[in-house]
C-alpha cells in the first residue's frame, strides 16, 4: 500500500506520516529528508532560501521527487507499506506520484490557519518551512479532487483510531 499525505507546511503531514510509521508499520519517507540528504546537509541545518530558490527551485525538486519515487519502489518491491510525506504542490507531483503508484491514497493534511502559524512558529524539526512558505504555497495548491481529507487539530489517539478506520475500509475494498 502506497499512502502519499500532502498539504502546505504546518498542515500535519509529518504528523499523520509520523503515525502511519509508529503505530501502523508503513516505511516512512520524508521529502524533507531526501531535500536536505540530496544537498549534502544535515538533517538539522537549516536552510534560509527564497521561496522557489536554491535546494527549493524546481529543478532540485524534481530531483527529491523523483527520489521519493525511487525509494517507494525499491521498498515496494520489500513487500513494504509506503507513506510519502511531501506537500506535492505542484500537479507535475501528483502527476509523477500517480503515473508510478495509480492506486496511490492521498490523504489531504488540514488545519485552520491559526492553527498552521502556532506550530510553524513552535515548529523544531527536519523542514526549513516558515509561515511567508506556508502564504506563498497556500496561494499555488489546489486540492485534487480524489485527496481524503483529514483534519489534524485533533488528539493523537483521534487520528490514530480515524487513520486505523480508513485503512481498513481501504484493505477491505481492494479484497
Amino acid at each position: 500500500m502506497i499512502v502519499a499525505v500532502m498539504g502546505p507546511s504546518g498542515s500535519g503531514k509529518s504528523f499523520i506520516a509520523r503515525i502511519l510509521h509508529e503505530e501502523f508499520g508503513f516505511e516512512w519517507i520524508r521529502s524533507d529528508e531526501i531535500r536536505k540528504e540530496l544537498a549534502g546537509l544535515k538533517p538539522e541545518v537549516k536552510v534560509k532560501e527564497a521561496y522557489g530558490k536554491g535546494i527549493y527551485s524546481e529543478d532540485f525538486t524534481r530531483r527529491v521527487y523523483e527520489e521519493m519515487i525511487n525509494r517507494a519502489k525499491r521498498a515496494v518491491k520489500e513487500g513494504k507499506k509506503v507513506v510519502l510525506d511531501a506537500t506535492f504542490i505542484e500537479e507535475w507531483q501528483r502527476d509523477l506520484l500517480k503515473a508510478n503508484f495509480p492506486e496511490v491514497v492521498i490523504l489531504l493534511t488540514l488545519a485552520d490557519e491559526e492553527e498552521v502559524i502556532r506550530r510553524l512558529k513552535e515548529r523544531v524539526d527536519i523542514s526549513d518551512a516558515d509561515i511567508e512558505i506556508y502564504r506563498r504555497q497556500k496561494e499555488r495548491f489546489a486540492a485534487p479532487k480524489e485527496a481524503i481529507r483529514i483534519e489534524t487539530k485533533r488528539s493523537k489517539e483521534e487520528l490514530i483510531s480515524a487513520l486505523r478506520e480508513l485503512l481498513q475500509s481501504i484493505e477491505r475494498k481492494s479484497t
